[in-house]
């Protein structure tokens, strides 16, 4: 081979790799595989909840206290009743036995009903006979009670299952500023209400 051509071959591939590599003057920067792992992109900050300003709820006005009830008063209302029942024309149509009910208490503080209910039955013991207290009670523990109180229907039953043929129901409640005491006496076989009277104190 003639040395000019070899020459020129050879200047020839060198011109070529010169252009394959890169420039070291140039302004773009060699491209660099990172070597580490990617750096983690900042998370963007959730805004701070807006705290709301607690609900306070005001208390309602307390309800004023009924007045006190006094024992006395409330015997005084049973010996009066008595007397009404015992004064009246439908004590003498009583002929056999008498349920007497326990004193509903309806005026929204305590009353010690069963000891105003034994009073009762002390002062009209002379015009009337009453069912067996025992008796009565163990009958009551078998019927059902609505609220600590039996219906009419099961004081009819606990009647007469008592052997009872009449029932007393008494009624404590508030009248204005002082209570009333209602009392009905009805014939358990015919429910006709014999007698019908209340009284009343300030």
């Amino acid at each position: 081979m003639n040395p000019f051509r070899l020459t020129l071959l050879l200047a020839a591939g060198l011109v070529l790799g010169a252009c394959t590599m890169p420039n070291p003057y140039s302004s773009r920067p060699a491209p660099v595989r990172p070597v580490g792992p990617a750096p983690v992109q900042p998370t963007p900050q959730q805004p701070a909840p807006v705290l709301q300003p607690p609900v306070i709820e005001m208390p309602s006005a307390p309800v004023a206290p009924l007045p006190e009830v006094r024992s006395a008063n409330l015997e005084r209302l049973v010996d009066g009743l008595a007397a009404r029942l015992k004064n009246s024309a439908a004590v003498h149509e009583v002929q056999s036995t008498v349920l007497l009910d326990d004193i509903s208490n309806q005026v929204g503080s305590p009353v010690d009903t069963r000891g105003l209910t034994e009073r009762l039955r002390a002062d009209l013991s002379d015009s009337l006979t009453f069912a067996d207290g025992a008796r009565v009670s163990s009958l009551r523990q078998q019927l059902a009670y609505q609220g600590g109180r039996a219906d009419m229907a099961a004081l009819v039953r606990l009647g007469k299952q008592s052997g009872a043929d009449y029932l007393l129901s008494t009624t404590l409640t508030r009248n204005g500023g002082g209570t009333k005491l209602q009392g009905q006496l009805m014939e358990l076989s015919s429910g006709e209400v014999l007698w019908s009277d209340s009284v009343s104190e300030r």
